[in-house]
């Protein structure tokens, strides 16, 4: 695989792991306000329910692109 293709799949990889993040960011907020009361719990509950899969993915999706390619981290 070419230098430039490697270049624009990472690229597209973290456009689209940032893209996941704020889509997290914009659930936990919107169901941390159904519960006023327990705002803090929910959103934290909620991001990191979230998160956590989210960033495997990424890694997972790093791992496979560089093995993929053969390119350096």
């Amino acid at each position: 695989m070419s230098e430039y293709k490697f270049f624009l799949l990472h690229k597209l990889l973290v456009i689209g792991i940032n893209c996941l993040m704020l889509v997290a960011l914009f659930i936990a907020m919107y169901r941390a306000s159904l519960y006023p009361d327990d705002f803090n719990i929910t959103f934290f509950k909620t991001i990191f329910s979230l998160l956590i899969p989210t960033l495997l993915l990424g890694l997972i999706g790093k791992l496979f692109l560089r093995n993929r390619c053969n390119a350096p981290i």
